[in-house]
């Protein structure tokens, strides 16, 4: 194995060669600017395995390669670097890589660091990390240098192809990155160990430059340089009306989205996020909740029945701003294969608006004749922008209906824990946002021990996302999914109120920022 000392020698001496090669390419004649990108937020480390999160993902994935990718109009992933993917046998996946992958330190990407990337994950357990999302690997065996088998722990599981295509499934240099720890973010970019559709540049200090990787083995390198800013949203507001920049995504905040919103100058993109808001019950500690002093399952569900006919999304998003959040009507994020609306139908008015006579029948069915008294906790952290306005507007829905009384405690994260294990909690407003694109990963909460309604379970429920799992059929799996939303929906633990929106704002001029449905933007498109 090479020694630490060796490997940053032979990082700042290709690091070297390479910013120099980019200068040369840089000053040719004719070339067009490079698109300034405003990136609201932190970027991520530059080391995958240190974190999960969907945006760390739609920053890391620009330099470095997946096997797979999600494709918005495929039932399932479709190869990026892999020449081709599929089940070979029982329990094995094996995929074969495109001939001649190579990074931009000059070495070959060949299964020996596919092999790697995804054994350090699962060998450094980070904190923040993927490796969680491997946990149905039993082991990988290298065929060859371009053919890898990827051997589960049962004989089919249709979710790993996402996970290959999300952040556990980005494959780094072996040579760059240290075995038994996360490597800094100085000595990766000394590295160069890029091979994603973009190379990071290593001569500027001042932003960060993203050069088109003419070697990347996917379909669509880069197509344009872009000089990547993070920052703070306002801020960034401020620069891209001034033409300081060309582009903003990421976390803008409620007065970053108005001030660019307003703005006649700007092109606005939008789609839903893919974060799902939910408001999910504690079914020990909730309303006539199991461990109550009047405990009663009939009364508990007629409670949560009579909620879920007076939400009035609608209103919700109107009062909130439909450039913050998009009225949800089921489990799954929009645009992904298998999501449904069951909430259009089966409460409310039966068009997706609310009914009053629906929820007092609900309740008097149950005699409950009192206004019930509930207690509603929030993360506003973790449910996203404006979630204090939010849940502030779904109380006031509650509350004037004269069915229900309701008061809202804000907490954090140590907070809610603390809350939870005292059974001080009813409910919790809270969101969804799963880590790899897939539409089950929206569901498995829900499986019998899940965290997000604490004493909710259900065999049905369980027996078809358990099916699902091992459903090679595309159209299968979709009604599958379907009927288990159906049956999540008809016990309520947790009623699905609304979904984020991502927007993107750009100057004109400026090209390839079209967004698709729960996916992060694709720099890859950005051009001028």
């Amino acid at each position: 194995m090479i020694s630490r000392a060796s490997r940053r020698a032979v990082a700042t001496a290709t690091a070297v060669a390479l910013a120099l090669a980019l200068a040369g390419c840089a000053n040719g004649s004719g070339a067009p600017s490079p698109v300034r990108v405003g990136w609201a937020g932190e970027l991520p480390p530059l080391d995958p395995a240190a974190s999960r999160s969907a945006g760390s993902f739609a920053y890391l994935s620009q330099i470095y390669p997946a096997l797979l990718q999600i494709d918005g109009d495929a039932p399932e992933p479709v190869p990026q670097i892999a020449a081709s993917a599929q089940w070979t046998a029982d329990g094995v996946y094996t995929v074969e890589l495109l001939p001649g992958l190579v990074f931009a330190n000059g070495h070959d990407l060949t299964t020996s660091d596919v092999k790697f990337s995804i054994e350090r994950q699962l060998a450094l357990q980070s904190e923040d990390g993927a490796w969680r999302q491997l946990s149905g690997l039993e082991s990988t065996i290298i065929v060859d240098e371009t053919t890898i088998e990827f051997h589960l722990t049962t004989a089919v599981d249709v979710r790993f192809p996402f996970v290959l295509a999300g952040p556990a499934g980005l494959i780094l240099d072996e040579e760059a990155f240290y075995a038994d720890e996360l490597t800094p973010d100085d000595e990766v970019i000394q590295a160069a160990p890029f091979a994603g559709p973009f190379t990071l540049d290593a001569s500027r200090t001042d932003v960060f430059v993203l050069d088109p990787n003419a070697d990347f083995g996917g379909a669509t390198p880069g197509a344009a340089t872009l000089e990547v800013r993070p920052g703070d949203g306002d801020a960034l507001a401020d620069q891209l009306i001034d033409g300081s920049i060309d582009v903003v995504t990421g976390a803008l905040g409620t007065a970053a989205r108005a001030t660019l919103a307003d703005a006649d100058t700007l092109e606005m993109e939008r789609a839903a996020s893919g974060r799902v808001r939910l408001l999910a019950f504690d079914f020990a500690h909730m309303p006539f909740g199991s461990r109550t002093e009047a405990p009663d399952a009939g009364k508990a569900l007629a409670v949560r029945a009579a909620i879920s006919e007076l939400v009035d999304r609608e209103a919700l998003v109107e009062e909130i701003g439909s450039a913050i959040i998009w009225p949800s009507y089921g489990y799954v994020a929009t645009g992904l294969p298998g999501a449904t609306q069951p909430f259009l139908d089966l409460r409310g008015d039966g068009e997706g608006g609310p009914s009053l006579e629906r929820a007092q029948a609900a309740l008097a069915g149950a005699g409950i004749a009192e206004p019930v008294a509930l207690t509603i906790h929030v993360d506003p952290d973790q449910v996203g922008t404006a979630a204090t306005a939010e849940i502030t507007a779904l109380a006031a829905q509650l509350d004037d209906s004269a069915l229900f009384s309701t008061t809202i405690v804000e907490t954090d994260a140590d907070g809610l824990g603390a809350a939870l294990i005292a059974g001080d909690v009813q409910a919790v407003f809270t969101s969804v946002l799963p880590s790899i694109f897939e539409s089950q990963a929206y569901l498995a909460p829900f499986r019998s021990g899940g965290v997000l309604a604490p004493g909710y379970g259900d065999g049905t429920v369980d027996g078809l996302l358990a099916r699902r799992t091992t459903e090679l059929d595309p159209a299968v799996r979709a009604a599958t999914l379907a009927e288990a939303q159906v049956a999540i929906a008809t016990q309520l633990p947790a009623i699905p109120i609304s979904q984020g929106v991502r927007l993107v704002f750009a100057r004109t001029g400026v090209f390839g920022v079209a967004l698709q449905e729960s996916q992060p933007l694709d720099l890859s498109r950005l051009r001028r």
